[in-house]
């Protein structure tokens, strides 16, 4: 009787601390919110195209001075090619974890706004942040704008396309913009009310103030309400359980939204596949003539009190010319001026 008790005893202990262990686990540990768009997820290298080379004569500022750039995820390889058509940098180099690297598109904006520098510059000089490649601005980070005093100098450099993803199973290839904002208005409930399979939607929303989310919010819904977000229990801080928006999980009655240059790119799955919208794909010449419903841009985006001979409105106006056009279309994406 003893020896039972003893290992009941032993068991519910032993159980326990697996248990105490695995919420401390993931308190330093928290599951990542919403479809990640962190520089370290992204699972393709980025290396130069077939027909690169070399299209620029001299560097416009120091090594040094590229601290000064921020911005999304998506434009990672707008800062690799600046990187290797002025510095010689390898592909091997760029893709070096933190050699090229980008907050995000909230941070970057809050970066440029309170003049930071980012995060993990640990060098004696600590250049702010003066230039970043992001989406466009949110209504929140205007507002946060606007309270610092500080106007931006939007313009586009790069087209893409914003795009919605679902699993390859999925039957449906096609939806239009309608049926795309009513399943995110919550009146389109199922996959059959579409000419799919007998499936409630699942809709996948991402966090506020991410480039992805501040799309969806103006081009797509343009301002219809969204529904509430799928939600997951996570662990932050010391184990405390908060709500949060649930990340992207592929299945064949999913669908979430991402920028095609990311997902066809920077993060490739074969499990994935990109739907048409109005029975248009958002391919480059889609893109290019505006043919595809969400057609959009990157835009660099420095301060309008920038000084006209600063290395960020310098390097900004250069990517404007032909030559800097031609640097963007080395970098994989559509060109934004013709």
């Amino acid at each position: 009787m003893r020896k039972a008790v003893y290992i009941i005893t032993s068991a519910i202990i032993l159980i326990s601390l697996i248990l105490i262990g695995w919420i401390f686990y993931n308190s330093i540990n928290p599951k990542k919110i919403g479809i990640t768009d962190k520089t370290v997820n992204i699972n393709v290298m980025m290396t130069r195209p077939s027909g690169w080379k070399k299209i620029v004569s001299e560097s416009l500022m120091s090594k040094n001075d590229l601290d000064i750039i921020d911005g999304s995820t998506a434009t990672i390889p707008i800062t690799a090619e600046i990187l290797r058509q002025f510095y010689g940098y390898s592909d091997e180099l760029v893709n070096i974890q933190g050699v090229v690297f980008h907050s995000t598109t909230h941070d970057a904006y809050l970066n440029l706004i309170n003049k930071k520098s980012k995060s993990y510059n640990q060098s004696d000089l600590q250049l702010p942040i003066s230039l970043i490649f992001v989406t466009a601005p949110s209504e929140e980070e205007e507002q946060l704008a606007k309270a610092k005093g500080v106007e931006f100098d939007i313009v586009p450099v790069a087209k893409d396309g914003f795009v919605f993803i679902t699993h390859k199973d999925n039957p449906i290839d096609s939806l239009t913009v309608d049926q795309i904002q009513k399943i995110y208005t919550g009146e389109i409930k199922n996959w059959k009310e579409l000419g799919g399979e007998d499936l409630v939607i699942l809709p996948y929303q991402r966090e506020e103030n991410s480039g992805s989310q501040t799309a969806m919010q103006k081009i797509v819904m343009q301002n219809k309400p969204l529904i509430k977000p799928i939600d997951a229990k996570v662990y932050m801080g010391m184990g405390g359980l908060v709500d949060a928006v649930a990340e992207y999980e592929n299945g064949k009655a999913s669908i979430g939204y991402t920028y095609y240059y990311y997902i066809n790119n920077l993060y490739k799955n074969d499990q994935i596949k990109v739907l048409k919208i109005n029975g248009i794909a958002p391919d480059n010449e889609n893109l290019i003539n505006n043919k595809y419903p969400f057609s959009t841009s990157y835009f660099a985006i420095i301060r309008k009190d920038e000084p006209a001979e600063s290395n960020a409105r310098i390097l900004r106006d250069f990517l404007l010319t032909e030559v800097g056009q031609d640097l963007i279309q080395m970098a994989g994406y559509c060109r934004s001026v013709n």
